[in-house]
């Protein structure tokens, strides 16, 4: 009941977003565009207990980089929107009690993302002393991710056993490893396209010299599981990545973006010479 009540209240989210900047299209008062590049810190939570009884679910630490988007909706409050990719994951480790787990466990899951998250923001301004001024916000909004690709590296026990100190792999989506191909990680019910929830918090800084400078912290708590019913498994190896995970993370991100309305950046300036009679 809880996930039907989560996955309403995020489609509800998103609709009111998207209706937000239809009906205030032709109020908008500013359309700032630029790139945007970060940091952050995803890791996978798991819904079954058992999992942390089993494993240590480490963070994984990526980065991310595309553009933004952003709209003036009303005096204080604006839409943004950012088209990123985002290079997330997770380590599952063996918690090094050997009647539990492999001692020697250490898998490392990089999933590649197309993320759009939405953030509709509310401005404040501030002050540092007299003379520098800046905004800061808080904000909220669905994100809507795309699952690319995945790969990383096993380590195990089991794979010591064989001779193999470390395993490199490549995710396949659906079907099964025909050849046996141990270097290939099947997953047969992934969920490639994910819902989540952003939570927002920055610095703008608006320099005379033009430009936004944009500063921001999101905490991203996932909504879609990755796979829900079959682990992903691989082939002749016991170990399987565990079903029912959502990506969770923390992200650090700088933006720089430009007025698109030419006359916003040029209000107040004069663009002809001045004539002597």
């Amino acid at each position: 009941m809880i996930f039907i009540a989560n996955r309403r209240f995020s489609c509800s989210l998103l609709f009111m977003l998207a209706a937000s900047l239809l009906f205030s299209i032709d109020s908008l008062g500013q359309i700032l565009i630029g790139p945007r590049v970060g940091g952050q810190m995803s890791w996978v939570s798991y819904d079954n207990s058992q999992v942390k009884e089993y494993y240590d679910i480490e963070p994984l630490y990526g980065y991310f980089g595309g553009f933004t988007v952003a709209f003036r909706v009303r005096d204080r409050f604006f839409l943004q929107t950012d088209f990123v990719y985002s290079r997330k994951g997770k380590v599952i480790e063996g918690t090094g009690d050997a009647s539990k787990s492999d001692p020697e466990l250490e898998y490392r899951s990089i999933t590649h993302h197309f993320d759009l998250p939405i953030v509709y923001r509310m401005d404040f301004k501030g002050s540092f002393g007299e003379n520098l001024g800046f905004k800061y916000f808080v904000g909220l909004g669905p994100n809507i991710s795309y699952w690319w690709k995945g790969n990383g590296t096993l380590k195990s026990g089991e794979l010591l056993e064989s001779h193999i100190e470390e395993l490199e792999y490549d995710v396949k989506f659906g079907g099964t490893n025909e050849n046996d191909d141990p270097s290939i990680l099947v997953i047969e019910d992934a969920n490639r396209v994910q819902l989540g929830i952003n939570f927002a918090t920055g610095l703008v800084l608006e320099p005379t010299g033009g430009g936004v400078y944009i500063v921001d912290f999101r905490f991203e708590l996932g909504h879609s599981y990755l796979y829900k019913e079959s682990p992903a498994q691989f082939s002749n190896i016991t170990f399987v990545d565990p079903v029912k995970g959502r990506n969770m993370g923390f992200r650090l991100g700088f933006a720089y973006l430009l007025d698109t309305k030419v006359a916003q950046r040029k209000k107040g300036k004069s663009t002809g010479r001045n004539r002597r009679k």
